[in-house]
């Protein structure tokens, strides 16, 4: 396959640094190790790995939630009488017209900061992670309430993507150093988590007639010292990007340049999570349509400029 004008990348933050590689764009010494030749000697190919912090709070109620009572939580089977909640969804109401989430709340976890940087909201099921599996337990279950939190702004930028061999069918190393492993600032991303939980612990006591009990992480564990062990061995996330930042001419870790070229290449761009230098809000799907948009426009201004 050959481009006319260019190639844009957009692998994400996993794949677009494991092809780059694989094209010996990226540190000269771990391609050297993988026996790629260098083609351009970019240390910041696969580095300053980001993501959130993400834990949950998960409770037994003693009653199931009236609003699920005899919820199939699926679309009916041709022929088959659709439940009263899908009934109500096609009346423009019900459960089925929204996102899960009972309500939420967005919060400093210290009162210096200047943004918000903690997303905490409500869901009625049992909600533990990604696990495999994890969709089809949240469906079922009727009688859990878990409170998920969200770190925004983390410290951390230490993680890293490394191809393992030079078969591109051969998955990447994909390791992010979370809290003590990562970057300085990460005692502050702990102490945010430890302070969310306590906070939803506050906010349980005022319907704890209706709990049945806390099923995650459970009445056991109570000091700030047990909940930060439970958030650094359960913490997850799933918004992982900045892998191909982009910099400053003198930045010898920055990968693009403000048009999202490759630096060093000709014909090459990279439009996807992996460009920000560092992970942006709380949620990053709306920064990624923004650098989409923008990443059209500069393609093509340069395409008017230069015809094929």
């Amino acid at each position: 396959m050959r481009a006319s004008r260019e190639v844009i990348l957009c692998g994400g933050a996993f794949n677009t640094p494991q092809l780059l590689q694989l094209s010996g764009i990226g540190p000269a010494e771990l391609l050297q190790r993988r026996g790629i030749q260098v083609r351009k000697d970019l240390p910041g190919v696969g580095a300053n790995l980001q993501d959130r912090y993400e834990i949950s709070l998960v409770l037994k109620m003693k009653k199931a939630f009236s609003s699920f009572e005899g919820a199939t939580l699926k679309p009916p089977e041709p022929g088959e009488e659709p439940d009263p909640q899908f009934k109500q969804w096609l009346d423009g109401g019900g459960v089925y017209t929204t996102n899960g989430a009972a309500m939420s709340f967005i919060k400093r976890s210290r009162h210096d900061l200047p943004d918000p940087d903690l997303y905490i909201f409500g869901l009625p099921t049992d909600f533990r992670g990604y696990y495999p599996g994890y969709s089809k337990v949240i469906q079922e279950v009727r009688s859990n309430f878990t409170w998920a939190v969200l770190k925004g702004s983390t410290h951390n930028r230490k993680g890293k993507v490394e191809i393992r061999s030079a078969d591109p069918r051969d998955v990447p190393d994909i390791v992010f150093h979370y809290f003590d492993e990562g970057s300085e600032g990460w005692q502050q991303d702990l102490a945010a988590v430890v302070h969310a939980l306590k906070f939803i612990r506050g906010l349980t006591r005022v319907y704890g007639r209706r709990i049945e009990k806390e099923e995650l992480p459970g009445k056991e564990i109570r000091t700030r010292e047990e909940l930060a062990t439970y958030v650094r061995n359960q913490a997850w996330g799933h918004h992982a990007s900045c892998t191909c930042k982009i910099g400053a001419d003198d930045d010898e870790t920055a990968v693009l340049d403000s048009a999202f070229r490759v630096r060093g290449t000709k014909g090459l761009r990279v439009v996807d999570a992996s460009v920000f230098p560092y992970i942006p809000g709380l949620f990053i799907v709306l920064a990624i349509y923004m650098i989409a948009e923008k990443a059209s426009d500069v393609i093509l201004a340069d395409a008017q400029r230069r015809p094929a």
